[in-house]
């Protein structure tokens, strides 16, 4: 997971990133797993600076502290989900589009196409979307879009 979010100004100006601050759940010669609110973190121990005690969180399924990480480590997150057994294989559940009607997805298109340059035409050439929808008896809603150069 290489997820970041850079806001303008807020650049750390030393190597120190801010602390995790959780419960310590596991620890071992290799690694460390802090539990936070939305999953649980395992980092390599040598990407470990450090693990503080944290005063003021409290915590009954593990030690609670302060961690700090070496800018550039890489970790594995886990998070529970609760599991229902159903007849389909089991699946998660993809990211929700920005896109939510035709309208949006139809922006959404557009800028899709002017990022790649294309000239801007109506009929042949340009780019196009299709959204279709399938709605069951028995609850189901599903769809799905597509974008295409014609």
């Amino acid at each position: 997971m290489t997820d970041a979010i850079h806001l303008p100004g807020t650049a750390p100006t030393d190597d120190r990133v801010p602390a995790l601050q959780g419960l310590l759940v596991a620890e071992s010669e290799r690694d460390i797993s802090v539990r936070v609110t939305e999953g649980t973190w395992t980092f390599h121990r040598d990407d470990v600076l450090r693990v503080l005690p944290d005063g003021h969180a409290a915590g009954s399924d593990g030690r609670p502290v302060l961690v700090d990480i070496r800018p550039g480590a890489t970790a594995d997150f886990t998070r529970r989900l609760r599991i229902e057994l159903v007849e389909r294989p089991m699946t998660l559940a993809a990211e929700p589009s920005l896109a939510l009607g035709d309208e949006l997805l139809q922006q959404l298109t557009a800028s899709w196409s002017d990022s790649l340059e294309l000239v801007d035409s109506a009929g042949p050439g340009s780019a196009t979307f299709t959204y279709c929808q399938t709605k069951s008896l028995y609850s189901s809603d599903d769809g799905i879009n597509c974008d295409s150069l014609d």
